[in-house]
């Protein structure tokens, strides 16, 4: 190996994304051993840079910095080599006296954190279940850019950014921890455990390379029903939904469950309930249905809707379109026990089925289809209302 191949290459900037595949790159330790223009550089413990897909291993600056000046130590002295163990750095950064745990070689080495040099994007890491407080105690708002992305807010007005990383831990930064409260500090420190090396996610693509993430699923979603919502009232000259204040409050606070106990399939098959079933103005729609020359008497407010759209032209679709809102409702009476188990278990396995799922299907999967089909069918349905 040529020492010129240990210098980056002109114009090089290193990222956190493998070259080859694209895959996140997180922080490994290899042991370096070659030949490097006549002198034999072995490293122990050498700070690498390995992609989560493919495996395949970079060198960060900083441990280029470190071959180089071994190689110039050997040319100095006429040596024909040399051997050492690198020793992990021990760093504390003066941000905050409560004592997380975090790894310096983190900060040193994952590209983009070093800044100003002064510690403040050093990633601690935490168990994914350091969120539920957040998610379901009085004063704190959960908020969601992405899958990967989101933030804590305080009736304080304290916001801290976190990111999820794709070994399920939750990511902040050292210096945005400590403008917290003292307190909630600690909380985070009795869900604080040590560093996996990997911070690949939205969090970083935002917050370190100011990709701006895409919109969740569930503001997707939203963005869907308010639109066909909106088509609906410009084509019949009335609302179809009802409590939209209401929906709106639950809707700012849902988003995909971070467990998939019983209690959250309950919560978020009930909240999609509420947004897109139970917020049906059944009487409106109804008027509409009878001045359409139809019968609303005996139909629920899903089907009224239905019947409703099928006055329109193109209707053959709606039936399949309407499906989603169909299962959103048979997933919350399968999820919150309102018929026995055995029935319940039936109508989850019909809703597999008609989600195109095995009947097997885990819970996210359940939720991630049907959330992708309400949007498909909000759009869908809008399409039709739309001159």
């Amino acid at each position: 190996m040529d020492i010129k191949d240990i210098f980056p290459p002109p114009g090089h900037v290193q990222r956190l994304r493998c070259s080859d595949c694209d895959g996140w790159l997180d922080l490994a330790y290899a042991d370096f051993d070659e030949t490097v223009s006549g002198a034999r550089i072995a490293i122990k413990g050498l700070p690498v840079l390995r992609c989560s897909t493919c495996e395949k291993d970079y060198l960060p600056d900083r441990s280029r910095i470190s071959i180089i000046r071994l190689h110039e130590q050997c040319v100095s002295k006429v040596s024909a080599g040399v051997t050492v163990t690198r020793r992990k750095l021990e760093d504390r950064y003066p941000f905050t006296d409560v004592p997380f745990q975090y790894d310096a070689d983190d900060y040193e080495y994952l590209p983009g954190l070093r800044g100003q040099g002064d510690g403040f994007l050093t990633p601690v890491f935490f168990k994914r279940g350091v969120l539920l407080k957040y998610d379901t105690a009085s004063g704190y708002r959960l908020t969601f850019a992405s899958r990967t992305y989101g933030t804590i807010t305080t009736d304080e007005d304290n916001q801290i950014s976190f990111g999820i990383n794709r070994n399920g831990r939750v990511v902040m930064w050292l210096g945005d921890i400590a403008t917290l409260p003292v307190p909630e500090q600690y909380y985070l420190l009795s869900e604080n455990v040590e560093s996996d090396h990997s911070i690949g996610s939205e969090f970083y693509d935002g917050q370190i390379d100011c990709i701006f993430s895409d919109p969740t699923p569930e503001n997707d979603l939203l963005a869907a029903r308010t639109d066909f919502l909106e088509a609906a009232r410009m084509h019949f000259g009335a609302t179809l939904a009802h409590l939209e204040a209401e929906v709106v409050a639950i809707a700012l606070d849902f988003a995909r469950p971070l467990t998939d106990s019983v209690k959250n399939q309950q919560h978020a098959a009930d909240a999609l309930n509420k947004i897109h079933v139970e917020s049906l103005d059944t009487q409106a729609i109804g008027k509409l249905l009878s001045a359409a020359g139809g019968d609303p008497k005996g139909l629920g407010g899903l089907k009224r809707l239905q019947t409703l759209l099928e006055t329109l032209p193109g209707s053959s679709a709606i039936s399949n379109l309407m499906l989603p809102l169909f299962v959103t409702y048979d997933l919350r009476v399968a999820n919150l026990h309102l018929t026995s188990t055995g029935t319940a278990s039936d109508k989850m396995d019909d809703i597999t089925s008609r989600l195109g799922l095995p009947a097997a299907a885990p819970f996210f999967d359940v939720y991630d289809a049907l959330v992708k089909q309400l949007a498909a069918a909000y759009r869908g349905l809008q399409e039709l209302l739309t001159p």
